[in-house]
């Protein structure tokens, strides 16, 4: 019945309605039969072979699908026993299920694909070594050379998808064509994985020489592109290259892969083999040693320039390629670190320090790819806030690894310290113009809140930023991370500088930590220097008068002028009637009771609150109360873009203008008085950064203690 089956499914003239019946009852019957001698019985007699090979009409989408999950039905059969009914050794080897799955292996369909790479690592598990001898003939002759030259036609879709985007907004294609490449890349690594070392050779060799080499390591180099002959070999954008490159470190943990690629990129001098196939001349002779001919490398010193490159996205993914090289433990021995100059070379053990010099740590030379980091982050200050908390990240990461020398932590915190007085430095400037203002610079104080709350954040997860397509679109704002020159100080302006302090500060202190290597596993403790900060702002006001809502408060000897709003609780529209009392700090609003008694309805810090007269009517004033976080909320006030909101708005009414004037005067001149004073604690910070203290700040200033007059 069986043969038959498999006749009339070759059968040109027989209906598409037929094979699709009997694809679809193959499958079912494969998938469901229990009793091992039943599997046996089916497989015999070489029809799953002839089945496997019949041609069909694989351009009809119903036809490809069922048959595909036929194919997989099969392969979930696999083992070493059942291995003898697919792979035939004569007269000739041959097994058709591979075969025919491989064909598929680039197919636009995601199911399709999946299924053929489920049924090669299938079948790569199976210990048959004649089968195996004819698995690796295939994949050295055909399928492992496809897989690399798709990979490559990959990376250079991506490349072109991602030279078209200026926004988040245009970002579709590109994330589509990442997560292809993403895709194949996990799957080739699950290859790796298998840890069939004949295999991995073949396939690295493949990779290496299909796709890594002659593409992604050309996007590095000058060149814009490559002549191979009379034609011109497409490479990358630098910045695209060293965003594959780090998943590619990210992702592939086989050193027969991953060591190529980072000595081709790091070492001085390679092997002169390798030297001959990477992008660049080779233009010095080679030199002889114990372990072989060696020139020097032409690739480097492309790599290196790229962190000395102004533009903000290259030099962010080659450091961050440096730090995937240096955290990859399990790949690169210290042997191969020192040699690629990411980790200082060790001193003999016997070794004597010569006479009269003075021989420690702090006298060795710095590695000269480190040294380039570290001279970079000074210069890095105008950035967006996710790409600075992962340098932040980087920087303590490789400060405090293990394998990391005392030397190296102590260049790093100096250089951090270096950054921290420079961005401080820059702070006060933006300080005396915005000082220099109609407001006295007052709202300053926002964005010194604002970005103290953001930098606190536990620091990001590094792999999983590193593959966000977000990478490659140009920065917003500005396109370099390099100060100007001074100008006018806008709101951009003074957020990239109020933040650069903030983090440089927050390294720092990082680097001051006890040394601590980041978890290298999900679920180990995370160190004190990677968690979230509860650092108190340096801000702090003096909060034991604050009335609390819902309160008795004696209203004798207090000044208190009578207004109304409609109330928004209530189900239809209801006038409350409500007392603003004129505390020197706080928005208050009572309810009152009796002449002398009143519940506090409404409390607010009167520096988070703006307050304008309604030019329609002279009698309203208009009151905006800022939050520093989502989740906290001022009484009867609304939010302004609820559910989640930390701007909330109340409409107050006044029986005459005086009132409302009154009003408006009060809460107007307490908020600057008071934001006067904040901004002295704001220059009192700055200053101790300049000096080089990351210490904890000074303590709180009472409210009501601010003078009216103070900076005005």
């Amino acid at each position: 019945i069986f043969s038959d089956l498999v006749h009339v499914l070759g059968l040109k003239k027989a209906s598409k309605k037929v094979k699709l019946q009997l694809l679809q009852t193959l499958s079912m019957l494969v998938q469901n039969i229990r009793r091992q001698t039943s599997v046996y019985y089916i497989l015999s007699n070489n029809h799953v072979n002839r089945l496997m090979s019949t041609n069909m009409d694989f351009d009809d989408e119903e036809v490809l699908a069922y048959y595909i999950t036929l194919m997989k039905s099969l392969a979930m059969r696999l083992d070493n026993e059942s291995i003898k009914f697919f792979f035939i050794q004569h007269p000739e080897p041959s097994f058709p299920l591979y075969i025919e799955a491989t064909k598929f292996f680039s197919h636009k369909d995601h199911m399709v694909r999946a299924t053929v790479r489920t049924i090669t690592l299938q079948v790569y598990k199976i210990e048959d070594q004649p089968m195996r001898r004819f698995v690796l003939r295939h994949a050295a002759e055909s399928y492992f050379s496809q897989l690399a030259y798709h990979l490559q036609d990959l990376w250079l879709r991506l490349n072109a998808a991602a030279s078209k985007v200026t926004s988040e907004d245009e970002l579709s294609a590109v994330r589509r064509e990442n997560e292809l490449q993403q895709d194949l890349q996990i799957y080739l690594s699950d290859v790796f994985e298998l840890g069939i070392e004949e295999l991995n050779e073949v396939l690295a060799d493949r990779l290496l020489n299909g796709a890594i080499l002659p593409v992604l390591l050309a996007g590095v180099s000058n060149a814009s592109a490559q002549r191979n002959g009379n034609t011109v070999v497409r490479i990358l954008s630098p910045h695209v290259a060293l965003f594959l490159i780090r998943q590619v470190l990210d992702t592939f943990h086989c050193p027969v892969l991953v060591e190529p690629m980072a000595q081709a990129l790091l070492w001085s001098t390679v092997p002169a083999a390798l030297a001959y196939v990477l992008p660049g001349q080779v233009k010095e002779a080679s030199f002889t040693t114990k372990e072989g001919d060696f020139v020097k490398n032409p690739l480097r010193d492309s790599f290196l320039a790229t962190l000395s490159l102004p533009e903000d996205r290259t030099f962010l993914m080659a450091a961050a390629v440096l730090h995937g090289c240096i955290m990859k433990r399990t790949v690169f021995s210290d042997d191969f670190l020192v040699k690629a100059q990411l980790l200082p070379s060790q001193p003999r053990k016997n070794s004597q320090p010569k006479s009269g010099s003075k021989a420690s740590e702090t006298t060795q030379s710095l590695p000269e790819a480190l040294a380039l980091l570290y001279q970079a982050i000074t210069d890095r200050t105008c950035w967006q806030l996710q790409q600075y908390m992962a340098l932040v990240r980087m920087f303590l990461e490789v400060a405090h690894a293990s394998h990391m020398t005392a030397v190296v932590h102590a260049v790093a915190l100096k250089a951090s310290m270096a950054s921290m007085r420079a961005a401080a430095a820059h702070v006060q400037e933006v300080l005396r113009e915005a000082q220099a203002g109609d407001d006295g610079g007052a709202w300053l104080v926002d964005i010194f809140c604002e970005e103290w709350e953001q930098h606190k954040a536990g620091l990001l997860h590094l792999p999983e930023f590193f593959t966000d397509p977000r990478r490659l679109i140009p920065p917003e704002g500005r396109g370099s991370g390099r100060r100007s020159s001074l100008q006018r100080y806008g709101l951009v302006a003074a957020q990239h500088a109020v933040r650069s302090l903030f983090l440089c500060r927050r390294l720092v202190r990082g680097l001051q930590c006890p040394r601590q290597e980041a978890p290298s596993e999900p679920g180990q403790p995370s160190p004190q220097w990677l968690r979230f900060s509860d650092e108190p702002s340096p801000l702090q006001l003096d909060e034991a008068s604050r009335p609390i809502e819902g309160s008795q408060m004696d209203l004798n000897g207090r000044s208190s002028i009578g207004c109304s709003f409609t109330s928004a609780k209530a189900s239809s529209a209801q006038r409350m009637q409500r007392h603003l009392v004129l505390d020197p700090a706080w928005l208050v609003l009572a309810d009152t009771e009796n002449a002398n008694e009143a519940v506090v309805t409404t409390v607010w810090p009167i520096w988070q609150v703006q307050s304008l007269i309604d030019r329609s009517d002279p009698r309203t004033l208009q009151i905006g109360m800022n939050a520093p976080k989502p989740g906290m909320k001022p009484g009867e006030a609304v939010a302004y873009n609820p559910p989640i909101s930390t701007y909330f708005t109340l409409t107050l009414n006044f029986t005459d203008l005086k009132a409302c004037n009154e009003a408006a005067v009060h809460l107007q001149t307490r908020r600057l008085a008071i934001r006067s004073q904040m901004l002295q604690q704001v220059a009192t910070f700055v200053e101790r950064c300049k000096g080089g203290t990351s210490a904890d700040h000074e303590a709180p200033v009472a409210l009501e203690s601010v003078s009216v007059s103070t900076g005005f």
